[in-house]
């Protein structure tokens, strides 16, 4: 199981809990706010229910302002930031100057024998590495261990012993042309990195490792991290409320003094979430399927980047990304919970009053070019089968969006939904109830999303059209008064119980108020949601669920030798679907189950869950 995926999975289940059907106006009278004279915004709530608080800062950047060559910057941030300060994480800042300046110059130095070698030798000679590698005898290998600098030290001497292969030797010009021998200088490469190697190694010597992490939970803290989206990104906490002040000392002094440490030792981290990414079939399809949809739009970009741009980010790419984009001006605070609103102020104006305006923020102009006819993909992967169905849609505050929020419930809310009824229970025909979604994001004009797993022996042909006829039936038959109703009650009813936490409010808050420009807005988007006629859903449907707007992919299954392969491994998208046809309170309180546990008590939950729905269904 992927930590990350599940992280982000549950974390969108809460964001989704903030769909604005709700009419609690008390909400208005609740949320202080106050600006610094740098730009920095704070939304307060005061909730006197326990000694505890939750804070988050959230940053109106994500991967939709990356340029090209860069892409999966914001992403790679969020991973640096949690490597200290100036003051934190470090036993001597001077001492580490030299260190940090001697790495990037090297570093240089590597990106400059890339681009003479050119990325056609380097994937060749890539490949040859790994043979080399594989045919370390179990001794090497033992003595190497996951130590990277002992690999290169034996890998280097293997290439100046051995030489290139035959095999290489036969392409022309990719050991030698003009004079150069590139296979000298990829051996080169190799003993510069193997130079980066140690100087990091005698640079640990100065770093406190995690120390940002840990003087956080040694403190109480529960529920540290964080998260990028194609839109922003959010970094939270919960504290007890004694901690206020450590919370605004800590997150200042990381808007104002990161150093970006660990710089390369952290993108191989990334770099080997990219490569798990990479080999997660339904993340395959999910890329696929977001760069054939998208054509100019930022969202054809994968939110982790494309594994040649995050090699070739540099630590001074990074910190100019930083102080132009996360400043002050750029970032909204949301604390919630038994703090006082006069202390709030009066501590943000000592520690992040005196942080420096950055650059607005640049409206991204690329728009999405009408969609011509239909575009179809098909990923094979080792898999079961699944399939997605995309339409290009307006992002609010476009009048239509808000008919489109209610056909994404009318399909797919719960077990009263079209989806649920018709596709999964009455016809059998998929895994778990087809899902129905709008993103990816919603700064940017989005996709009306639909996704199914077909269940054995029936085909993505049939879940196909079993969809595609839902959404004609949307286009000539009038949704019933009755029908949006429950969905209006439904959801006023889950904003209310998500609004029974701290970390709730904040999400609901904070995240109306990054994507939207004033969480205020909750109750306008509220108010002409239920103004949606059945006769407006119909207009809607025949207007955007075209085929020369549909964008369709299949993950096709391949032969495999082993079979049916791991039945013990859990699908988190069915789980997902599955969790969304529980009752909203049982959902809520999985919710508050879930914010509340570890990694390991999240991952536990997620088993949990998987058998009891396996029991539900009939599966052993």
């Amino acid at each position: 199981m992927r930590r990350a995926s599940l992280l982000v999975l549950w974390i969108v289940g809460a964001i989704l809990l903030a769909a604005p059907f709700s009419c609690a106006q008390t909400l208005e009278d609740k949320v202080q706010e106050f600006t610094l004279d740098n730009g920095m915004k704070f939304l307060v709530v005061e909730r006197h229910e326990a000694p505890t608080f939750f804070g988050a800062i959230a940053f109106r950047v994500g991967s939709i302002h990356e340029r090209p060559g860069i892409t999966g910057i914001s992403h790679l941030l969020e991973h640096m930031l949690f490597k200290g300060t100036e003051t934190v994480g470090t036993t001597d800042y001077e001492k580490e100057r030299g260190f940090l300046e001697r790495e990037d110059a090297i570093a240089a130095e590597m990106d400059a024998i890339e681009a003479e070698l050119g990325l056609w030798r380097i994937d060749r000679f890539g490949e040859y590495v790994a043979e080399i590698i594989s045919s370390f005898s179990d001794e090497d290998r033992e003595v190497v261990g996951a130590d990277r600098a002992l690999e290169l030290d034996l890998l280097i001497e293997r290439l100046v012993a051995d030489g290139p292969s035959d095999d290489l030797l036969a392409v022309t010009g990719l050991i030698e042309a003009d004079g150069v021998n590139y296979f000298d200088r990829f051996v080169d490469l190799k003993r510069k990195e193997m130079e980066l190697q140690d100087e990091m190694a005698e640079h640990r010597e100065l770093i406190v490792s995690n120390e940002f992490w840990e003087t956080y939970m040694n403190n109480g803290s529960r529920m540290l991290n964080a998260g990028t989206s194609y839109d922003g990104t959010f970094y939270f906490a919960a504290l007890p409320s004694n901690r206020l002040e450590l919370w605004m000392l800590m997150e200042s002094d990381r808007m104002a003094n990161s150093t970006f440490r660990e710089f390369y030792s952290e993108k191989e981290v990334v770099m080997e979430e990219r490569r798990m990414s990479e080999n997660e079939p339904e993340d395959v399809l999910y890329e696929a399927f977001m760069s054939t949809a998208y054509s100019a739009c930022p969202y054809k970009n994968p939110i982790l980047g494309w594994m040649s741009d995050i090699e070739h980010i540099t630590r001074q790419d990074l910190a100019d990304y930083y102080r132009a984009r996360y400043g002050p001006n750029n970032a909204t605070a949301i604390v919630v919970g038994d703090i006082d609103f006069d202390d709030v102020r009066d501590l943000a104006r000592k520690y992040f009053g005196s942080i420096e305006r950055g650059e607005d923020l640049p409206y991204v102009t690329t728009d999405e070019p009408k969609q011509q006819g239909e575009r179809r993909l098909v990923v094979r992967q080792d898999a079961k089968p699944t399939l997605m169905i995309g339409y290009h849609i307006p992002r609010a505050p476009h009048p239509d969006s808000f008919v489109l929020e209610v056909m994404d419930a009318v399909l797919s809310q719960g077990r009263a939904s079209r989806f649920y009824r018709h596709i999964y229970e009455e016809k059998g025909l998929t895994r778990g109830a087809p899902s129905s979604w709008i993103g990816p994001g919603n700064m940017l004009d989005p996709l009306f999303m639909l996704g199914a797993d077909p269940q054995s022996p029936h085909t993505l042909e049939e879940v196909e059209a079993a969809l595609l006829e839902e959404l004609e039936i949307l286009k000539d038959e009038p949704v019933s008064m009755r029908e949006l109703e429950r969905i209006w009650n439904s959801n006023d009813a889950e904003l209310v119980r998500a609004m029974q936490s701290n970390y709730g409010i904040a999400f609901n808050v904070g995240f109306y108020h990054v994507m939207r420009g004033d969480w205020r807005l909750i109750y306008d988007d509220m108010e002409r949601m239920r103004q949606v006629t059945p006769e407006d859903i119909m207009r809607v449907a025949q207007t955007y669920f075209t085929e020369e707007n549909r964008t369709v992919g299949w993950l096709v299954e391949t032969e495999s030798d082993e079979g049916e392969g791991d039945e013990d491994e859990i699908d988190l998208q069915e789980l997902m679907m599955w969790v969304q046809t529980l009752p909203q309170e049982e959902r809520q309180d999985l919710m508050n189950r879930f914010m509340s546990l570890d990694e390991q008590g999240r991952e536990a939950l997620a088993v949990e869950l998987w058998e009891r729905m396996q029991a539900e269904k009939g599966r052993s």
